[in-house]
């Protein structure tokens, strides 16, 4: 996975509060996932004030595109720069994706998106 799609998949997930929706299943591979998503995100962001505030901005606001947009773009940067945590990246959103019970709870468009697939079944609204 490139950088970008890195950056943009983190960030998305990050920030949409995905994990809350696995609150009563805290035991489940995608809630496990983001938590250690989060985690490092937080850790490679450590030290570093303006990424350290695009994170908590974006999870503390998630509906908020720019701060959404902000924080890929700054995990995109530090994925560019450091192989290993690419790879962990990598690893830990293919995580989240493989879960089934992750494909009913997120689906998102944003920007200039000309199509939007969703898997599974959806039991809410979807507002694009």
């Amino acid at each position: 996975m490139d950088p970008v799609t890195l950056g943009l998949a983190a960030a998305a997930l990050l920030a949409s509060k995905f994990g809350e929706g696995f609150a009563k299943d805290a035991g489940s591979a995608a809630w496990n996932g983001v938590t250690r998503l989060r985690d490092a995100v937080a850790a490679k962001f450590k030290g570093k004030p303006d990424d350290e505030t695009a994170l908590q901005q974006a999870l503390a606001d998630p509906h908020d595109v720019e701060l959404r947009d902000s924080l890929a773009k700054r995990i995109t940067a530090a994925a560019t720069d450091d192989d290993g945590f690419r790879t962990s990246l990598v690893e830990l959103v293919g995580q989240v994706r493989r879960d089934p019970d992750a494909q009913t709870v997120i689906a998102q468009a944003t920007g200039q998106a000309k199509q939007v697939n969703i898997a599974g079944d959806n039991h809410g609204g979807i507002t694009l």
